[in-house]
């Protein structure tokens, strides 16, 4: 007979999953700066060393840029992925990004970009607390089509790219940004 209750032991098989999730995402990675990309879909193959070598190439030696992605989507591996907060760059899709700006994990981008630019890009986000709601409409996402994403092969409809509210060094980020929309 078990000593553990079958609850007992979902929890576990939960946490299980989870340490292997975090154990995965952060394997091997010391780039200065990665950008994690989680299609609806699929992403095509080549696409994510495409991005990475023309972002490196506009680095050069001076920084380290790394770009994954996650073959498909999957719910557990993007909150992983944004708890983990490795991650200098967001590319997700518009559904989920809008369910999570209402919790507010996106940098606001006005200070860096035109918001005419990007219409689609214009959205609501809670910067507040539990205790203290502040919901601020602004720019906090670009659309995936006006990045090097889409030379490289990578055409999926409703795409955004955003920059965590949790992003390792926002500056850096911030830059990268800027180079995925020159095109």
């Amino acid at each position: 007979m078990s000593c553990l209750t079958r609850g007992s032991r979902a929890v576990i098989s939960l946490l299980a999953l989870l340490l292997l999730c975090l154990a995965i995402s952060g394997c091997g990675s010391n780039a200065d700066l990665t950008v994690f990309v989680m299609p609806r879909e699929y992403i095509p193959d080549g696409v994510t060393d495409k991005v990475e070598q023309k972002l490196q190439a506009a680095f050069g030696d001076e920084k380290t840029i790394q770009v994954n992605a996650s073959p498909m989507y999957n719910e557990q591996k993007l909150i992983v992925e944004i708890a983990a907060g490795g991650n200098g760059i967001l590319v997700l899709p518009k559904e989920k990004l809008a369910g999570m700006l209402s919790q507010g994990p996106a940098l606001q981008l006005d200070k860096w970009f035109k918001a005419s630019d990007y219409p689609t890009g214009v959205m609501e986000s809670d910067l507040g607390d539990s205790k203290k709601p502040n919901v601020v409409k602004g720019l906090f996402a670009i659309p995936l089509e006006k990045t090097i994403f889409k030379d490289a092969g990578y055409g999926e409809k409703d795409i955004f790219v955003i920059i965590p509210a949790n992003a390792p060094d926002v500056d850096l980020s911030v830059q990268v940004l800027k180079e995925l929309i020159k095109k």
